[in-house]
């Protein structure tokens, strides 16, 4: 039998404990890529029995947080093959509650500018500067190297930039 890494040795204990400590992230990436906190949810839910089932087999290639958001990715992505587009008259009503109103204007535009990224650049940037992943993390994630992972950052990082000075934003 092949040895094992050491997330198939972990405690019930130590389990628990990743699980509450990621939960809040892996949540909030789920939200931040399907918009819906009632499928964010599930799909965060998923992620985790996912996790737990994998751990027997899985042979330690990196950190269990890398292992949980590729998981969630994987995730997302099945989500929207799966989905059904959303009819306007569903849409749901949003009423902004922010007595700051220039920082919610900076929301909006930085927002509406990342959304004319292209999804890796957006993806990229969410893991790295919204989820705060370290570069190796990501490049597990997402299956590529470290260099090309920070060179994607970058570049998303310029087109971000072009498209907020667009927005006349300067930064």
């Amino acid at each position: 039998m092949a040895n094992r890494g050491k997330l198939s040795n972990l405690t019930a204990g130590e389990v628990e404990a990743i699980i509450l400590n990621s939960y809040d992230d892996i949540y909030k990436y789920c939200y931040w890529k399907i918009k819906d906190c009632a499928e964010a949810e599930d799909l965060t839910q998923e992620t985790f029995l996912r996790f737990v089932q994998a751990l027997s087999d899985y042979k330690e290639q990196g950190k269990p947080k890398a292992l949980l958001y590729t998981i969630a990715r994987n995730l997302c992505l099945n989500w929207y093959k799966q989905r059904k587009p959303l009819a306007l008259s569903e849409a749901p009503d949003i009423v902004p509650t922010e007595a700051d109103t220039e920082h919610l204007e900076n929301q909006i535009v930085l927002e509406q500018c990342i959304q004319l990224l292209p999804p890796d650049q957006q993806e990229i940037l969410l893991l790295r500067y919204g989820q705060e992943l370290q570069v190796n993390e990501i490049a597990e994630v997402m299956g590529m190297s470290r260099f090309a992972v920070m060179y994607r950052i970058r570049n998303a990082l310029d087109a971000l930039n072009k498209e907020l000075r667009k927005g006349g934003v300067f930064i």
